[in-house]
């Protein structure tokens, strides 16, 4: 099943490495990510679609993503 999640992250160098590390953990495959800049200095909206499904292993990347230190939100569409 195609899942999208949207995030609020900070916009430094680390992030991006640190989102995907949790994909990687749960051997998981990005299929789409759009990253663009917020209004706001220092944030970025991030959007990800990915191919899960299994529904454990889904809400498991949620909460390891909600956890990452960069990461302010995260949304499941």
């Amino acid at each position: 099943m195609k899942r999208t999640i949207q995030f609020v992250v900070a916009d430094q160098v680390s992030t991006l490495n640190r989102i995907t590390s949790a994909f990687v953990r749960l051997q998981c495959n990005i299929d789409e990510l759009h990253v663009k800049r917020s209004e706001q200095d220092g944030i970025s909206n991030m959007e990800l679609k990915v191919n899960i499904d299994d529904d454990t292993a889904f809400n498991i990347l949620l909460k390891k993503l909600e956890q990452q230190i960069n990461v302010l939100s995260v949304t499941s569409i």
